[in-house]
């Protein structure tokens, strides 16, 4: 083993951090163990990752590549940000373009939490790596269960065997893996070991000393192919300029970002893009994300998704007009790109019914659209989405707070007999002070006509549209859904 445990005594100011933090790892993942058997979290992991997107963004994404992080506390500052909301830190570096995120999870010295990850995967479509310290298979399965792409493995943490074992075990379960280096005998083990994505911390995680120059000695070693991160210390344009000419592909970036007001902002600033504009940015990324429902034809889901759509959704309520045979669903869901979110939509119906229906299609969401009861969120594998129904004298925002963290709200219009595909519009500026207390998906009579000034006027993290693009219920009209994206794509 490369790491020994520590005496009980062992606190952040010992020698040696990294074997502190890990000793207290390896008995936080053996409690929770006990809590939770690995049988029946593996069952409770139904969501696959994505890890070929994780690194598909690390490659293919436009320059410069920033993972950006969201972490509360570090041990070499303490705390960062008292007012931290993962959800809404997300979403603002997803409007920066950040290529991915990067979700501390770790207790004791980070102020991390499993949840903070689940959180994180409700708020934004783009790849989500766990970072944390991770020494065991459990954490794996965790990471997929809680809706990571990716994981960090820390060379120094690990022995070669671990390093090996949990590589594989995470690409068996569809994770990538970011293998973090320090030295260059740790950049011969992480290659030894196969990493196609090698990290390179600038901090020493045993001292806390950062040495900037390690990120210069250590680009020259890199193999061809290999995905180099730079981690740590990067503070300004010029820094990112610098080390991308040695050969860096990406940039994981943490407490420059989480500690300014507007970490997404920040994170433009960062780019070289001027805060609040979309300079520089390719028509998808500058588009908000779009949600189309209501889907019932498989001509209709590749044309939603070719012009950009990042969700479709299928109504299962047998009550609506657009309502679809799960079986017809799975059809159309088989035919999908696999980067698109697949959504169920469900109003007041059995758990069991829409566990099954979510097992049956592999959805990566449950829309609940009825009075579902807070904890029927709770041990939930997909992603959740809920529809909050605005009447007029109702708080919204006192609404959207009361609404679980871990779920994504939708703010859509009130009807107790169609619950959706109203065609109806809400107050969109009583909605924009709803969106700034969380991430918001904005429904209700949304049309090419008047989506970009819905957009403008609230900001939300998406929109979701249905019968605005139809031309009978569930049947999309395909100028009408051209002239949607289009308008959404405009700057205004």
């Amino acid at each position: 083993m490369a790491m020994t445990s520590t005496s009980p005594g062992g606190v952040a100011g010992a020698a040696d951090l990294l074997e502190t933090i890990v000793a207290a790892t390896r008995h936080s993942v053996e409690s929770r163990r006990r809590a939770t058997p690995l049988e029946r979290l593996e069952r409770e992991a139904v969501r696959r990752p994505d890890g070929q997107a994780f690194r598909e963004a690390l490659r293919g994404s436009p320059a410069p590549r920033i993972i950006a992080e969201c972490k509360r506390r570090s041990p070499s500052r303490g705390i960062l940000r008292r007012d931290y909301a993962p959800a809404a830190h997300a979403a603002a570096y997803a409007r920066g373009g950040a290529a991915a995120i990067s979700v501390l999870t770790e207790l004791t010295f980070f102020d991390g939490s499993l949840d903070h990850l689940a959180q994180v995967r409700s708020a934004v479509a783009i790849p989500i790596l766990r970072k944390d310290f991770i020494v065991s298979e459990y954490q794996l399965v965790e990471a997929a269960r809680y809706g990571a792409d990716a994981v960090l493995l820390i060379v120094g943490a690990l022995d070669d065997r671990e390093l090996r074992a949990l590589s594989i075990g995470a690409a068996g379960l569809g994770l990538a893996t970011v293998v973090e280096v320090h030295d260059s005998a740790e950049l011969a083990r992480a290659v030894d070991a196969g990493a196609d994505i090698i990290g390179v911390n600038s901090r020493n995680l045993r001292t806390l000393s950062v040495d900037r120059d390690v990120l210069e000695r250590l680009a020259e070693a890199f193999p061809s192919g290999v995905i180099a991160i730079a981690e740590s210390g990067i503070r300004t344009p010029d820094d990112i300029a610098r080390l991308s000419a040695l050969g860096y592909s990406a940039f994981l970036v943490g407490e420059r970002l989480i500690t300014e007001p507007d970490p997404g902002d920040a994170l433009q600033a960062l780019r070289g893009v001027r805060p609040g504009s979309d300079r520089g940015q390719t028509p998808r990324e500058r588009m908000t994300s779009v949600k189309i429902c209501g889907i019932r034809r498989v001509e209709d889901a590749l044309l939603a998704t070719e012009l950009g759509a990042r969700a479709v959704g299928f109504v299962f309520w047998p009550s609506s007009p657009r309502f679809i045979d799960p079986y017809r669903a799975r059809s159309i869901v088989a035919a999908l790109p696999p980067f698109v979110t697949t959504v169920g939509v469900f109003v007041d119906q059995p758990d069991e019914y829409v566990s099954g229906v979510a097992r049956l299609l592999g959805l990566s969401a449950v829309q609940l659209h009825g009075q579902e009861p807070p904890d029927s969120y709770a041990g939930r594998a997909e992603r959740v989405i809920k529809s909050v129904a605005v009447t007029d004298g109702r708080d919204w925002v006192a609404a959207v707070s009361a609404v679980p963290a871990r779920a994504t709200v939708l703010l859509d219009a009130h009807d107790p007999i169609k619950r959706g595909g109203t065609g109806r519009t809400i107050d969109w500026r009583t909605a924009a002070a709803a969106a700034k207390v969380r991430p918001i998906i904005l429904s209700g009579g949304l049309t090419a006509d008047n989506v970009r000034e819905a957009i403008d006027t609230v900001r939300p993290y998406g929109v979701d549209v249905s019968s605005g693009v139809e031309s009978s219920p569930g049947v999309k009209g395909h100028g009408k859904l051209r002239a949607f994206f289009a308008a959404v794509n405009t700057l205004s």
